[in-house]
């Protein structure tokens, strides 16, 4: 097997069997390139609905240095007030960004601390709530629409905190972000709330990381938001040029959507672990925007030949050094090696992957900044809210579990506190579902998964199956004007998600917490890259699920260079 080869920009790509298939997506992916570049909608449908008014991330770090003087002061003005602690409540693409930015960067020396929250449990609440010094927190409801349910709710609860401790002056203490014109901008107007920060109507919310959905919590963590754009300037450029061997971003939307194409639908994920939380914004952004139309690239996050089979519907996507990758590579799976050099990279990664993302959408025939299925489980949330309608009772795991097969999905879906005991037992349960089927199986912590991976889980494949489970909540957190909590909130789009799932045609179940397997003792069998672990009452895989070393595929390197 001829070595792989390492292009100037440091990526390495090794594409064995899918060699061919990328061959062609890449020349289609250099066509689409200029027609992008000059807005032409018909790239992706005849109509341009959701389409011409959605491009404007094609100039968002220009856009985005237009707008740091405002940003700036916004920033400059409350940390002058004393704010010591930044509380966003958002979803999708208005929290997971933010989220990046704490974790990666943390706040400068004198800058406040940033918090984010998108969960409706309401023990997530009631601990953020408690943990936070009102008086010199500051909290920034973000939402494009204005109108999102869990934001909304947020703002209630916590406005009423914030008026508890300054009174008329609690609008001082609440910076939306939001678009122009939107119910959010209207109330920040009428009751005096900062700002608002203004987002731009011509980019869909997963496409917003660089603008002010991401420059202003940037800037909140005293980042120098022209440095951290310049990396996004750099790679747009890349993605200008009509060759592959240097347009970075357009050759790997070929590779998504060659592999689609041939049946590895699978993107596996690895990622520095400084950055681990872009994982989830990458997944939002791929699975929202391919996954409609029976159709879809699904990226899986927490997969290595440790823990997980690898068989013929993976691509392999790394980002930095993983030694995991050359055992990979030497079993034929194609990978797709990234350079990293830091975190200054962060903002080039958000554009290689939007224009990727664009790209492959192009070559799969679909339109990649609609969301045709999200609005069901909106709507099922709705009506159960409007109801005395509940989750239907509990059913054994192995009404969904047994009818898994090779190449098919797994998702858990958990309505349960992120970062807690609960989500933990669900996360151990995956990998034990991991071993013991020897099919990729997601996590997704609701009602976050909702903007993320939901319209993928509807509108994508029909090879998919779930089981949705939901936590106890021992004490509940009110909505002031509602006559629900979130506990009940929460359980309402655990039960509407449910049923939008049922009327897509999809397998799935509602299944209690405890009825999931224990975590697989450390010293038991793993399921390696050469088997799957196989606990009490597993099933052996149909042949097509092998494992990479019982697949051996010549691993040509294609092309010579690829950036």
């Amino acid at each position: 097997m001829p070595p792989p080869r390492t292009d100037p920009f440091g990526a390495t790509v090794s594409l064995g069997p899918l060699t061919d298939a990328v061959a062609t997506a890449s020349a289609e992916a250099l066509a689409a390139v200029p027609r992008i570049w000059d807005r032409d909608h018909t790239v992706w449908s005849p109509d341009p609905t959701e389409l011409s008014d959605r491009l404007g991330w094609l100039d968002a770090p220009e856009r985005g240095a237009e707008a740091t003087p405002e940003l700036v002061t916004l920033a400059d003005g409350v940390r002058a007030d004393g704010i010591t602690d930044v509380l966003l409540v958002g979803m999708g693409g208005s929290s997971l960004y933010p989220a990046v930015l704490a974790t990666t960067f943390g706040s400068a020396p004198g800058w406040p601390r940033l918090h984010v929250l998108d969960s409706t449990d309401p023990a997530a609440v009631l601990e953020m709530e408690r943990a936070l010094d009102w008086r010199t927190t500051l909290l920034v409801p973000a939402s494009k629409s204005g109108g999102t349910i869990e934001t909304l709710s947020h703002l209630e609860r916590f406005l009423a905190r914030l008026r508890e401790e300054h009174g008329e002056n609690a609008a001082r203490h609440v910076l939306p972000i939001t678009d122009p014109a939107s119910g959010l901008a209207e109330r920040a107007a009428a009751e005096g709330f900062r700002g608002p920060a203004l987002g731009q109507p011509d980019v869909g919310g997963r496409f917003s990381a660089l603008t002010p959905f991401g420059l202003l919590p940037a800037a909140l963590l005293g980042l120098d938001l022209d440095a951290h754009l310049a990396a996004a300037r750099d790679m747009f450029a890349q993605a200008r040029v009509v060759e592959p061997n240097t347009n970075a971003p357009a050759m790997l939307g070929a590779v998504m959507a060659a592999g689609a194409r041939v049946g590895r639908d699978k993107l596996t994920l690895l990622l520095p672990d400084e950055i681990a939380r872009f994982s989830a914004w990458i997944e939002q952004l791929v699975a929202e925007s391919t996954g409609k139309h029976g159709v879809g690239v699904v990226p899986v996050l927490g997969e290595t030949p440790v823990n997980a089979t690898f068989g013929e519907d993976r691509v392999v996507v790394a980002l930095g050094d993983h030694p995991e990758t050359d055992e990979l590579l030497a079993a034929g799976v194609p990978v797709v090696r990234l350079a990293w050099s830091g975190p200054k990279q962060l903002a080039g990664e958000v554009a290689r992957w939007e224009f990727a993302t664009a790209v492959a959408g192009a070559l799969l025939g679909i339109n990649p900044f609609d969301q045709p299925n999200v609005q069901a489980a909106k709507s099922a949330t709705a009506r159960v809210l409007a109801s005395d309608e509940e989750l239907p009772p509990p059913t054994d795991p192995d009404a969904v579990l047994s009818t898994l097969q090779s190449g098919d999905l797994l998702g858990l879906l958990a309505f349960v506190q992120p970062d807690s005991e609960d989500e933990r037992r669900v996360r151990a349960a995956a990998d034990v579902f991991r071993q013991r089927y020897g099919v990729p199986v997601t996590v997704g912590i609701g009602p976050r998964y909702l903007h993320s991976t939901g319209q993928l889980h509807k509108g994508g494949s029909d090879r998919v199956a779930f089981l949705v489970m939901v936590g106890d909540d021992p004490e509940d957190a009110d909505i002031p004007g509602q006559s629900y909590g979130f506990s009940r909130l929460k359980r309402a789009q655990a039960a509407g998600d449910h049923a939008a799932l049922q009327e897509a045609g999809r397998r799935v179940a509602y299944v209690r917490l405890a009825d999931l397997p224990p975590a697989r003792a450390s010293g038991g069998a793993a399921a390696g890259p050469g088997r799957a672990g196989r606990g009490a009452g597993a099933r052996r895989r149909p042949p097509a699920s092998r494992s990479p070393r019982r697949r051996r595929t010549p691993c040509p390197s294609w092309p010579a260079r690829w950036p």
